[in-house]
This record gives structure tokens, C-alpha cells and sequence, in this order.
């Protein structure tokens, strides 16, 4: 379970006012470009820092205001990125296994996402789709208590992009986590979200 109730002033005219939960569902952060979702994701992560509040996942609280947070690296979040920052000078396998816990649980979802084929390739040699899911494999590789996903099939061509949206849904009915999901296309969020939280200037607008 993640809890969420954070504040922060960002440098446009608005500022960041958020407070959700999220169970072993996926919650869709839905709205325009500029809304705030990457920022509520960056605070989660510890990638940035809000200006009050509280965030706890499980029974760890990761932030609380006039408290140190708990670095980046205790928080035990998987985080996929827009573009999905793989090392280009590693092969797929050394991608994946960097701060990998359990190899065994690699090759498991090596062969459910069906990229065996590309373990020594490098990333500047595999398609789109498939950079998104090794990108996937090595965020949840690390065992995550919580899945973050910054527009993470916006790139994709539309039968590519139907394919790893499918391959996330199949995913966590397995694995069963906290998934937080940014778009800004509404049939992706219907397609992915147990719960879709509108966003608007940094407020929840509307809870779907």
C-alpha cells in the first residue's frame, strides 16, 4: 500500500496538492502535459522532494516533512522512465541484472516478456518495443514493493504499443504490486486503470 499527501510549489504558476492511496491495483495519473504527474511520480521516487506532507509505502515512510527521506536507493520502487534510460554501452542481460536480486526470477521474466533472443544484443540494436520491455524486466527485477511508469508506451507504434500494454496487465496479475501509471491518452487509461486519478495543475480533479 502506498500513501500519498504531499504538497510543492513548482516554478510555474501552480503548485503540486495531492492525496491518494494505492492498493495492489493500477491507478492511472491522467491529464494534460504540464499537469504535474511526472512530478508526483519524481517525489515517490525521491527523485525530487516535496515541500510538506507525508509518503509511505508499506511501513516504511519514505518522506515526511522536516524529516531526512529515505534515499532513492532504500525506497525499493521500480521506476520506468519515458525513455527508458537503458545504458547503452551494457548488453540487454547486464541491463537488467545491474542491482538484480534473484537471477532466477530474471530468466522467469526473461521468458514472459519473450526477449531471450536479445540478451547480448545492446540497446541502439533492438526496436522500440522491445526497449520498453527490457526496460520493464529490469524494473521489476529488483523485486519492487511499487512500479512507477512515466508515459511509458507513448513512443510506440499502435500494434507495439497494444502488445506491451497488454504484457503490463498480464504482469501484475502475477506480480500483484502498487502500479502508478502516467498518461495523457484516455484509452490508455480505460485499458490500464483499476482507478483513473484526473489531474489538473497539480489537484485531483476527478477520481474514476
Amino acid at each position: 500500500m502506498l500513501s500519498l499527501d504531499i504538497t510543492k510549489q513548482l516554478e510555474s504558476s501552480f503548485s503540486i496538492d495531492m492525496k491518494f492511496e494505492v492498493g495492489e491495483e493500477i491507478v492511472v495519473l491522467f491529464g494534460p502535459s504540464g499537469a504535474g504527474k511526472t512530478t508526483v511520480l519524481n517525489c515517490i521516487a525521491g527523485l525530487s522532494r516535496p515541500d510538506d506532507g507525508s509518503i509511505q509505502l508499506k511501513e516504511q515512510v519514505l518522506f515526511e516533512a522536516k524529516h531526512k527521506p529515505i534515499p532513492i536507493h532504500k525506497r525499493n520502487i521500480g521506476y520506468l522512465f519515458q525513455d527508458y534510460a537503458l545504458f547503452p554501452h551494457m548488453t540487454v542481460r547486464k541491463n537488467i541484472t545491474y542491482g538484480m536480486k534473484d537471477e532466477s526470477l530474471m530468466n522467469s521474466l526473461v521468458k514472459t516478456v519473450g526477449i531471450e533472443h536479445i540478451l547480448d544484443s545492446y540497446p541502439r540494436h533492438i526496436s522500440g518495443g522491445e526497449k520498453q520491455r527490457v526496460a520493464l524486466v529490469r524494473a521489476l527485477a529488483t523485486k519492487p514493493y511499487l512500479l512507477l511508469l512515466d508515459e511509458p508506451f507513448s513512443s510506440l507504434d499502435d500494434q507495439t504499443r497494444k502488445e506491451c500494454q497488454d504484457e503490463l496487465l498480464r504482469l501484475h496479475t502475477i506480480w500483484k504490486i502498487p502500479v502508478i501509471v502516467v498518461t495523457h491518452d484516455y484509452e490508455e487509461a480505460i485499458k490500464l486503470g483499476n482507478r483513473i486519478l484526473k489531474m489538473e495543475s497539480g489537484k485531483i480533479v476527478n477520481d474514476l
